[in-house]
């Protein structure tokens, strides 16, 4: 390439990397945003379409929630939207599929709230509730602890871990996934339903009246029964394995 036809390409060139340059630069954003809601009932709907999700009731009057959003891409920022409509708070986030993107949200309730969580992946973490608790997920992960009041926890394919329970009405339910949970007391009533996955449910040492019934799976159960027993077991699995067990 002689020297004429060198220059007469650099424009060319130049745009072609000030483009590819642009496409590169990173969209991270990690700071945190804030924003409080005023609910109206004691009653209260969390929805979350992606993204890790922190909650925990807090001497507060209102719902307040932050929020963390990092992420590339060549299209601009990620999209992330909250909404309380009615009972039902909307955590909403967007991001081109091609772009490394992620979201967490941190959320305190008042006390008095019975919170119900609907999350589709990421992590979903809930702890010292004393109201009624529910959390479902399709393929993310849950974890839970110092639970005291009701306590119902699904999934499909995803983990559901619970520690430190003293939930007197327990209900855990998946597909494919994995249950692990441990009470720090005996429950009332405690049921545990699997279709393949794997159930480990640790009660303290006490003697329990245990329900079993397995299809092609497998109940193995290492506590002390007795039919008498107020505290009911009722374990369940169609090709799965649930163990009920105390602490070793």
């Amino acid at each position: 390439m002689n020297a004429r036809t060198l220059i007469r390409a650099l424009p060319a060139c130049l745009a072609t990397l000030l483009f590819l340059s642009a496409c590169a630069v990173p969209t991270d954003h990690t700071e945190s945003e804030q924003r409080s809601f005023t609910p109206l009932s004691d009653l209260l709907t969390i929805t979350v379409d992606r993204g890790d999700l922190e909650v925990s009731p807090g001497n507060v009057k209102e719902i307040r929630v932050e929020r963390w959003v990092s992420g590339r891409s060549p299209l601009g920022r990620p999209s992330a939207s909250w909404e309380l409509n009615g009972e039902i708070l909307s955590l909403s986030f967007r991001c081109d599929r091609a772009a490394s993107c992620h979201i967490r949200h941190k959320v305190i309730v008042p006390k008095a709230i019975s919170l119900t969580v609907q999350s589709v992946d990421g992590h979903t973490e809930a702890k010292a509730f004393s109201r009624p608790l529910s959390i479902s997920t399709t393929e993310g992960s849950v974890s839970v602890s110092r639970i005291s009041g009701p306590l119902i926890l699904n999934s499909v394919h995803g983990d559901i871990h619970g520690r430190g329970l003293r939930s007197n009405d327990f209900r855990a339910s998946t597909r494919s996934g994995t249950i692990d949970v441990s009470f720090a007391e005996p429950p009332n009533e405690a049921r545990v339903n699997t279709q393949s996955g794997l159930a480990t449910l640790e009660l303290p040492e006490e003697v329990y009246d245990v329900y079993s019934s397995q299809n092609k799976g497998r109940v193995v159960t290492e506590v002390d029964t007795d039919d008498d027993s107020p505290y009911e077991i009722s374990a369940q699995t169609d090709g799965g394995r649930i163990r009920v067990v105390s602490p070793e």
